[in-house]
């Protein structure tokens, strides 16, 4: 495979069905196909037979750990170069957890291309958000929860939230590419 496509990664335990209907909002904004794999799945094998020419990879399950032959899936992205989106769902106390700067930092050390960080769902706050160092792309609402706009001022919709988030993702993937390619 020579082609690169994005993986949607979840930074820290997130369910099954958080990643999936996470995955689908931002797919049917990205365009292209959204395929599937389960972090149980041989990172290498899928790797190799990954057959989308445009869209996005959604990986299910933790990353990190390390698989029965050494590697973990963090360790193979980072060897075939893969671009990789970080998604972090906030603490019922609206805090971003640990492990979302602690995989930000794994994919530095494994020399995985982060194309960014995106939260899901909770409240927005781009001041706390540049405090913290991470390179974000944006909010969009929980795909399980009900959109609801701020009474107080003018919102995004939804969609036009997922769109400036894509937006991002978009600039910074011909970023990438252009430095691989020079």
């Amino acid at each position: 495979m020579n082609r690169k496509i994005p993986f949607l990664v979840g930074a820290g335990h997130l369910s099954e069905n958080q990643m999936r209907t996470a995955s689908r909002a931002l797919s049917e904004c990205w365009g292209g196909d959204l395929i599937t794999f389960l972090t149980a799945e041989s990172p290498s094998k899928c790797l190799q037979n990954i057959s989308i020419r445009n869209g996005l990879v959604s990986l299910i399950g933790d990353a990190a750990i390390p698989k029965s032959h050494g590697d973990s899936w963090f360790e193979e992205l980072g060897a075939w170069r893969q671009p990789t989106i970080l998604l972090a769902f906030p603490l019922a106390s609206e805090e971003i957890p640990g492990s979302v700067p602690a995989y930000a930092a794994l994919c530095s050390t494994l020399s995985v291309p982060l194309l960014g960080v995106v939260q899901i769902g909770g409240s927005w706050s781009p001041t706390l958000r540049r405090r913290d160092g991470l390179p974000w792309c944006g909010w969009m609402p929980d795909p399980l929860k009900p959109f609801e706009k701020d009474k107080d001022c003018e919102t995004l919709t939804a969609k036009e939230e997922i769109e400036e988030v894509i937006c991002t993702l978009r600039i910074r993937m011909i970023d990438l590419v252009d430095n691989i390619n020079s």
